[in-house]
């Protein structure tokens, strides 16, 4: 490797087809990068956009259960006791199984197929479950649909980590992640538009299902015309615009995803403290992001509003969650590390969880769900971000984001039981756990802030030697190259 390489931490190239040799070898001139923005602001709006516009439609296909809920499906169902809970929770086992192997489908397959294809079936699901008539039927369709639904996050991450250099994956996972309070913002108010559709040929809250689970379906099929596995494989990219990201990501980064992953490095990166902490941050985080794309309309419903009042009131706590997780992106400027980020979010999560546990007031509870709202958002995006931003090579990127997604996965599986009906409508245990996640978030980002600034220093005063390995086993080296840096 070069000198000017080993300053920025790069890895050699690994050059794996014939376009990918014709842009290396037609590099145009950039001396102020104003070309290599105008590129990114196309991945922005190509890549970026369609993973957005994905993430859309995921959060509304999850929180359409509360809203149905809040619809009349709990009575017409049959559904008693905790049943709700189960039916709300049951989606994760299916999740978390079916993650690692829709992680291989999605490296075997590629992203533009594997994605696309997965986005489809869970809109499918999503409309039969307009046909499920009682607890059992929501079970399995929940069941099939947290298989469906798997491979979308971790991939969607995965590619983020691979199409843009470090620096820049934090603000880009805020982005992505925002689409989640998109999707409460514009859920609410749509499911309570659908309610009014006059159709003896199926209920309200059915009609919420097969609608949503349409669209869903049908922007699948969209992705797989817009998406592309990398840089030079888009159609939306001109040639020199592939060539300036290839360059920059070999400076930055680690060939663009394109060396196999490692499975020696796989199991060190598995023994690794570092991830988990920092995927321990997510899942704190999605107990709040849970609590209001699930239960915000049942809690609002059960202080005495309409239904339909309570599926448009939705949209106050995610257009805060929105305006938080945008605002994230900044905070690792503002205060110049990721660690003191989590920290300020974490401290909005503190405060909403001991106003929801103190007052009986509701104007003051509704408020108490917009500024949770705003700091569990921030959090969804800082977490993933540190995290991805860490990543050294492509395995290291393809473990952290499925261990990631596995924790925020086991979070949204703990949220669906702590909001019972025999606690409503002060929902103690709920707010409650609620105050511990945000707890836990401060102790797991100080553990992993201590972790990095450990490492950086030792990498600083006792270096690996790498003077007698290889090429190849440079690369291999991934997060642990002596050039290598964490981001604090």
């Amino acid at each position: 490797m070069s000198d000017e390489k080993l300053q920025s931490g790069a890895i050699e190239p690994y050059v794996t087809d014939s376009a990918s040799k014709e842009t290396m070898s037609d590099m145009p001139d950039d001396p102020s990068g104003k070309r290599l923005r105008w590129a990114f602001r196309k991945v922005d709006v190509t890549l970026l956009f369609v993973l957005f516009l994905s993430n859309t439609l995921n959060s509304m296909d999850r929180a359409n259960l509360g809203l149905s809920k809040v619809a009349g499906l709990e009575d017409d169902t049959g559904m008693q006791g905790s049943d709700f809970n189960v039916v709300a929770s049951i989606m994760y086992p299916g999740y978390l199984v079916c993650m690692l192997p829709s992680n291989l489908a999605l490296r075997k397959f590629g992203a533009r197929i594997w994605l696309s294809l997965i986005t489809v079936v869970w809109g499918i699901i999503n409309m039969c479950m307009a046909f499920a008539k009682n607890r059992t039927d929501f079970i399995l369709c929940r069941l099939f649909l947290g298989a469906a639904e798997s491979g979308a996050t971790p991939g969607a991450l995965m590619l983020i980590a691979l199409w843009y250099p470090r620096e820049m994956v934090t603000s880009r996972v805020a982005l992505f992640y925002s689409a989640f309070a998109a999707g409460a913002i514009i859920g609410g108010p749509i499911a309570s538009g659908i309610m009014k559709i006059e159709n003896p040929r199926f209920r309200s809250w059915e009609w919420i299902f097969f609608i949503e689970g349409l669209v869903t379906a049908g922007f699948g099929l969209l992705m797989f015309f817009l998406l592309a596995d990398y840089p030079e494989k888009s159609w939306l990219l001109k040639k020199s615009e592939k060539a300036l990201l290839k360059q920059r990501m070999e400076q930055d980064q680690v060939e663009g995803g394109h060396r196999p992953v490692n499975n020696k490095r796989l199991w060190i990166h598995a023994k690794d403290p570092l991830v988990y902490a920092q995927a321990l941050i997510l899942f704190s985080a999605n107990f709040g992001v849970n609590t209001i794309l699930t239960f915000s309309a049942i809690i609002v419903n059960k202080l005495g509003y309409s239904p339909s009042a309570s599926q448009a009131m939705q949209a106050a706590p995610g257009i805060c969650g929105f305006i938080g997780i945008l605002v994230s992106r900044y905070y690792p400027k503002w205060f110049r590390n990721h660690y003191f980020s989590t920290l300020f979010c974490a401290a909005w999560l503190l405060v909403a969880s001991v106003i929801l546990l103190a007052t009986t007031n509701n104007g003051a509870r509704i408020f108490a769900l917009c500024i949770l709202s705003f700091g569990c958002f921030g959090n969804v995006a800082l977490g993933p971000g540190w995290l991805m931003s860490n990543t050294g090579g492509p395995t290291r990127a393809a473990f952290g984001g499925a261990i990631n997604v596995i924790c925020g996965g086991l979070g949204g599986l703990c949220t669906s039981y702590i909001y019972r009906n025999q606690d409503a409508p002060r929902y103690m245990v709920g707010h409650g756990i609620n105050l511990f996640a945000a707890l836990l978030t401060v102790i797991v980002s100080t553990v992993a802030y201590l972790i990095v600034r450990h490492r950086n220093k030792l990498k600083e005063t006792n270096p690996i030697d790498i003077s007698h390995m290889s090429e190849e086993e440079q690369n291999d080296l991934e997060n642990d190259h002596p050039d290598f840096r964490y981001i604090e």
